[in-house]
C-alpha cells in the first residue's frame, strides 16, 4: 500500500480581542465582539500518520509494570535565541511545570529500546509494510537529507537509518547511518520559538502535534511545540496562563486529537477501532473517513429549545467507558451517553476539544476564557487511549455543571434559562444581564474573580439555533432578542459570567482574579477600597454606586457590584478585612456599611456576606467550624458592631459633618478612562 509519511499538526491558540466596553464617557457604548480566526488546520489522513517500528505489540502488551511518563525536551536554537526575560520564564518556569505535570499524572508501560525516528521521505512518499507484527516505513525513491519535527530540524543522531524502494516497490534497500537515539525515554518533545505565518495569525501564542507514533501500540513517541516570541509574556499575572497554554498543548500532542481516536486501545490493548490485515491502519468507511462508533457516537437530541421552538441538534461524544462513567458522575446524570465534543470550528478545534457549552472552563475546551483546569473527564479520555494510566489524585476539580442533572447536561441553555425564570431561581451559571452604561460586575461562583455577565448585541441576528433568548431584561423590543448572545460563540452564543482584564490603549492594565497582587487598583482609582493577593475573594456590594467624599464634594464611580477584598475564618465566622479594619459577617446575605478613609476620601459603600461555609468549609484548622446565625440581629446592632470614619468639616475636630445638602451640590460622576477586555479568550487551534 502506497502511503505518504507527513506530519501531523493540530492545535494552535489565539488570543480575540473580545471586549466589554467600560463606561468613558457619558454616551452609550457598542461593545465589540471579535471571535478571532479559526484553525485552519486539516487533520492529516490515515495515510499521512507515521509509524515507526520499536517494540513489538506483544512485547509491549506483556510488559505489566507502568511508570511515570518520561518526555525528553530538544530545544531549537530559536529558544535559546529568546531574550533573557522570555527564556528565563519558558525555561525555568513555564516549561518545566508543563511537563512536570503530565510527568507524574501519566504513567505508561516503558519503552525499552531508544526512540528513533523514520526520517521524512521525498515528495511525502511511502510505502508502509507489515510483517510479523512491524509495520515498517520505506520511502519511494528516497529519504530527504534533513527531517523537521514541526519548525524544528531532528538531529541525525535521533534518526533511524533510511529505507527505501523504487516507485513499484521492488529494489528495495537501507542506507545511512542509524543514530544512537534517545535512551532512557517515552516520547521526545522538540521545541521552537519561531515568530512563524502561523503565530502571526490572530494573536497566536502556541501550536504543537504529535510527529510520529510507535506501531507497537500505536501511542504517540515524538511531537513539537512552537512558542510563539511575539506572543510569550513574562507578566507574573499572565504566567498562569501561558502554563495551562503549554500543558493544553503538549496533551494534544500525546493523545486528545481527533486523528489520534481511531487508534485508540482497550485496556487490554486491543484496538477499539477494527483494524485491516495487511497495512494494520484502521479501517475506513468510506475513501475519506474512519470508523470511530467505538469511540466517537453522533448523538441527536429531538428537542433541543431554541427561540423559534423545538429543533433537532446531533451532536458528537466521546463514549469510551471511563469518560462515561466520569462525566455521568460529574453532571450526575446516569443515563447521559458520552462526553460532548466541540462542535463549531474548523478542524483543528472541532471535535478535538470538549464542547465549549457544556464544559465551560476545562482546559481542553477549544477556547480559554478563565481560570482553566484538567479535569478527571480529561484524564478518562487519556486512560481511554489505552496508552496511559493517569493518576486522579492530579486532575483538578470542574465546577461548572457539577451535579446539576440531565437537564443541564442534555439541554439547551434557553431550556435551563426558562425553567429557572419560571421557578423563580437564579438561572447561574448563565446570566441575562446585558453589558451595557453603567457597569456593574459580580462574583464568579467560585468567588475567584470579578466577573462581568458576557451577554452583548451583535450586529446581526444570530443563526436559529444559537438563539437563546424570547425577551431580555432591559430589552424593550423583544425582536432585537435575536441579536443577543454570550461573547464566547464556541458556548454556542450561551451568555454566561466571565473574568476579564482592565486595558487601556491596547495595554493590560490589570486582572480580575482576586488572588495575583498585581490586579491591585491605583490607590486614586480603588473607590471600594479592594485589596488582591493570595488571601483575596471575590464579595458582592448591593445595587447602589460607591461614593467618595471630602468635605467640599462627592464622587460617583460608574463601575460598581463586586470586588475582591482579603477575609480570614476564626471564631466560625468570615471575618472581612478592609482598610486594616476587620468585619464579621454573621450570617449569608448580610450587608455590611463600609465607611473608611483612604487616600483623603471617605469611602462609603456596601458589601454582602457570603455564607461561611463557602469561603471557610475547607479550613485546615480542625477546631473551626461554621456558625451561621439566623437574619434576626437588628440591622441597628450590626452597624453599631463596627467601625465608621466621619467628616469633621469645621475648624473643630468635634463639629458635625458636613450636611448632605451641601455637600451634593459639588457631585461628580466619575466614568473610568479605561476599557475592560474578556480574559483571555484562547480559540486553541
Amino acid at each position: 500500500m502506497r502511503m505518504s509519511a507527513l506530519f501531523l499538526y493540530l492545535v494552535t491558540i489565539v488570543i480575540p480581542s473580545t471586549t466589554i466596553d467600560a463606561v468613558t464617557s457619558s454616551l452609550p457604548h457598542t461593545p465589540f465582539h471579535d471571535p478571532g480566526p479559526e484553525c485552519s488546520h486539516q487533520p492529516p489522513s490515515i495515510d499521512e500518520i507515521n509509524h515507526i517500528h520499536l517494540e513489538g505489540h506483544h512485547v509491549i502488551r506483556k510488559r505489566d509494570t507502568y511508570q511515570p511518563l518520561r518526555i525528553h525536551v530538544h530545544y531549537d536554537e530559536s529558544v535559546k535565541n529568546l531574550a533573557e526575560e522570555k527564556f528565563n520564564v519558558i525555561n525555568s518556569t513555564i516549561l518545566p511545570q508543563a511537563l512536570d505535570y503530565w510527568r507524574k499524572a501519566l504513567r505508561v508501560k516503558p519503552l525499552a529500546v531508544p526512540i528513533r525516528l523514520n526520517r521524512k521521505c521525498a515528495n511525502n512518499k511511502a510505502f508502509f509494510w507489515k510483517q510479523n507484527g512491524q509495520i515498517d516505513q520505506y520511502c519511494v525513491e528516497r529519504c530527504e537529507l534533513i527531517t523537521t519535527c514541526g519548525e524544528v530540524t531532528v538531529p541525525s543522531t535521533h534518526l533511524d537509518v533510511c529505507r527505501s524502494c523504487d516507485p513499484s516497490g521492488s529494489n528495495c534497500g537501507i542506507n545511512g547511518i542509524r543514530g544512537d537515539g534517545i535512551e532512557g525515554a517515552d516520547f521526545i518533545f522538540y521545541i521552537s520559538s519561531t515568530q512563524t505565518d502561523r503565530c502571526n495569525k490572530g494573536a497566536t501564542v502556541a501550536y504543537a502535534a504529535h510527529c510520529q507514533q510507535e506501531s507497537g501500540m500505536d501511542r504517540p513517541i515524538a511531537g513539537h511545540a512552537n512558542l510563539c516570541p511575539d506572543s510569550i509574556s513574562t507578566k507574573a499575572q499572565d504566567l498562569e496562563t501561558l502554563l495551562s497554554t503549554v500543558k493544553h498543548e503538549i496533551l494534544h500532542a500525546l493523545g486528545f486529537s481527533v486523528s489520534l481516536y481511531p487508534y485508540f486501545r482497550d485496556r487490554d490493548g486491543n484496538p477499539r477501532i477494527p483494524r485491516h490485515p495487511k497495512s494494520g491502519k484502521p479501517i475506513r468507511t468510506s475513501s475519506d473517513s474512519l470508523s470511530v462508533e467505538n469511540v466517537v457516537s453522533n448523538i441527536t437530541r429531538r428537542d433541543w429549545k431554541v427561540r423559534s421552538g423545538l429543533i433537532d441538534r446531533t451532536v458528537s461524544m466521546i463514549v469510551t467507558p471511563k469518560v462515561m462513567e466520569e462525566v455521568r458522575n460529574h453532571f450526575n446524570c446516569p443515563d447521559l451517553e458520552g462526553a460532548e465534543l466541540e462542535d463549531q470550528g474548523e478542524e483543528g478545534t472541532k471535535l478535538t476539544h470538549w464542547e465549549k457549552r457544556v464544559f465551560e472552563n476545562e482546559a481542553m475546551t477549544g477556547t480559554h476564557t478563565q481560570k482553566p483546569v484538567y479535569s478527571r473527564i480529561t484524564f478518562a479520555l487519556m486512560e481511554d487511549t489505552g496508552w496511559y494510566q493517569p493518576d486522579y489524585d492530579l486532575a483538578q476539580p470542574l465546577k461548572w455543571g457539577k451535579g446539576l442533572g440531565c437537564h443541564f447536561a442534555k439541554k439547551s441553555c434557553k431550556e435551563w434559562i426558562d425553567n429557572k425564570r419560571q421557578r423563580g431561581e437564579s438561572i447561574h451559571p448563565y446570566c441575562d444581564k446585558v453589558k451595557k452604561d453603567p457597569l456593574e460586575t459580580e462574583c464568579t461562583d467560585s468567588r475567584e474573580a470579578v466577573a462581568l455577565c458576557n451577554l452583548m448585541e451583535y450586529p446581526k441576528e444570530l443563526e436559529g439555533r444559537y438563539q437563546n433568548f424570547d425577551s431580555l431584561p432591559g430589552v424593550k423590543n423583544d425582536k432585537e432578542g435575536k441579536r443577543y448572545g454570550g461573547s464566547v460563540n464556541l458556548a454556542d452564543y450561551c451568555p454566561y459570567i466571565q473574568e476579564f482584564t482592565w486595558k487601556s490603549n491596547d495595554v493590560v492594565i490589570r486582572g480580575s482574579q482576586c488572588h495575583f497582587v498585581e490586579n491591585n487598583p491605583n490607590p486614586e482609582k480603588n473607590f471600594a477600597l479592594e485589596t488582591y493577593g493570595p488571601s483575596s475573594r471575590c464579595f458582592n456590594h448591593n445595587h447602589q454606586m460607591w461614593e467618595e467624599k471630602t468635605c467640599t464634594q462627592v464622587r460617583q464611580w460608574q463601575h460598581w457590584g463586586s470586588g475582591c477584598y482579603n477575609y480570614t475564618c476564626r471564631d466560625g465566622r468570615i471575618h472581612l478585612q478592609v482598610v486594616n479594619h476587620s468585619f464579621p459577617c454573621y450570617f449569608k446575605g448580610q450587608e455590611i456599611k463600609i465607611q473608611l478613609f483612604a487616600s483623603h476620601w471617605l469611602h462609603v459603600g456596601t458589601i454582602i456576606c457570603p455564607s461561611c461555609q463557602q469561603l471557610c468549609g475547607q479550613y485546615l484548622e480542625e477546631d473551626f467550624k461554621c456558625k451561621e446565625d439566623s437574619h434576626d440581629w437588628p440591622k441597628t446592632v450590626l452597624d453599631k458592631t463596627y467601625h465608621k470614619d466621619y467628616l469633621r468639616c469645621g475648624s473643630s475636630e468635634n463639629c458635625n459633618p458636613l450636611p448632605m445638602w451641601l455637600v451634593a451640590t459639588h457631585t461628580m460622576i466619575i466614568f473610568p478612562s479605561f476599557v475592560m477586555f474578556f480574559f483571555l479568550p484562547y480559540p486553541w487551534m
